[in-house]
């Protein structure tokens, strides 16, 4: 029997954010007084500042989206010769 590596070792570090209720499905509007206040803080903030931002926050989510994919092939990948081991 050969010993194989962590195939997770080359992986990102993802960072965890929690659950919120509108994580969960249901979806939480925000009050008006919320609303505004979100709106003047993303008034105050630079354009170039909110693209930064922006493009920083699609890269992660493309890191992380490609992160659950590698983890969801290793899983099948694990079933797979689970159940090959089961079999012989």
């Amino acid at each position: 029997m050969s010993v194989q590596g962590d195939e997770t070792v080359g992986d990102l570090p993802v960072r965890d954010v929690g659950l919120t209720l509108a994580g969960i499905g249901g979806l939480q509007e925000l009050s008006a007084t919320q609303n505004v206040k979100a709106r003047q803080a993303v008034g105050r903030i630079s354009r170039e500042e909110l693209e930064d931002k922006f493009l920083r926050l699609r890269d992660e989510n493309i890191l992380l989206k490609q992160h659950a994919n590698k983890q969801e092939e290793k899983i099948k990948r694990n079933e797979i010769s689970g159940f090959r081991s089961k079999i012989t």
